[in-house]
């Protein structure tokens, strides 16, 4: 696997360890990417489930005899989950659904793309994984294009993330919504995708340090920024592994 690979498999791996983690520790549904509504019935024990798989699934991912299986998994319940709990807000406020609906959406299909990297485990998986090769950088790339868009229609809020020492807040919230539609472009045009998968997963992986770490750091105890940290990092390692995508085919 390409260096791009391999940065972007622990990266993704690391980042559903330490989601499992908070899910168990706090014992709610994985933030962000599990909007499970409280009145449901066993939501704790759900949660702790779902925490538990999610942690298993990352570690698995780290080892090499066990990674498709996992990925292909893991990609599965990602894809319930925008189904399921996402999809439906936008018969609510479509506009406010999209980041909803795409984060997961996102790193299901950069699960796919891992797991279509990896090599066979035999049965069934190997057919489904094999699938990612094709249409895991192709999800992963519309996510890129929706982020963008999202990022024009609520550039305000986005740039109330970037810390007040970066000049031209406003600026950079319309760049970077420019540089994932960019990249999401470039990846479905198949002109410069692994280069323009690559930037897309360093700039990510800037955010956890320009941005999500001063945040956490400024309010340790709050479970949310920990959780952007999280966030950030995998989709960095899926942009990573999208670009060892094209790197295989080439």
């Amino acid at each position: 696997m390409t260096i791009e690979g391999r940065l972007g498999r622990i990266l993704f791996a690391l980042a559903f360890v330490a989601l499992g983690l908070e899910s168990l520790a706090l014992r709610i549904y994985v933030m962000r990417l599990e909007t499970v509504p409280a009145a449901w019935p066993g939501h704790t024990a759900g949660a702790l489930a779902s925490g538990a798989f999610v942690l298993a699934a990352g570690a698995a991912i780290l080892l090499d005899r066990t990674a498709r299986i996992a990925a292909s998994t893991l990609a599965a319940l990602l894809l319930l989950w925008t189904v399921v709990l996402h999809v439906p807000d936008l018969a609510v406020n479509p506009t406010l659904a999209l980041t909803g609906i795409f984060e997961p959406f996102a790193l299901f299909a950069a699960a796919w793309t891992l797991a279509a990297l990896m090599p066979p485990a035999g049965g069934a998986w190997d057919r489904f994984a094999a699938l990612g090769r094709t249409w895991g950088p192709i999800g992963f790339g519309v996510s890129l294009i929706v982020f963008g868009v999202v990022h024009f229609l609520f550039h305000d809020f986005v740039a109330s993330f970037i810390p007040a020492w970066i000049p031209f807040r406003l600026f950079f919230a319309y760049a970077t919504g420019v540089g994932h539609a960019a990249a999401g472009l470039a990846i479905l045009t198949r002109i410069v995708p692994r280069l323009a998968a690559t930037l897309a997963g360093a700039m990510y992986a800037s955010w956890v340090v320009l941005l999500h770490i001063p945040r956490t750091l400024a309010a340790i105890h709050d479970p949310f920024e920990w959780n952007g940290i999280f966030v950030a990092a995998a989709l960095s390692g899926g942009a990573f592994l999208v670009a060892a995508s094209f790197a295989r085919k080439t």
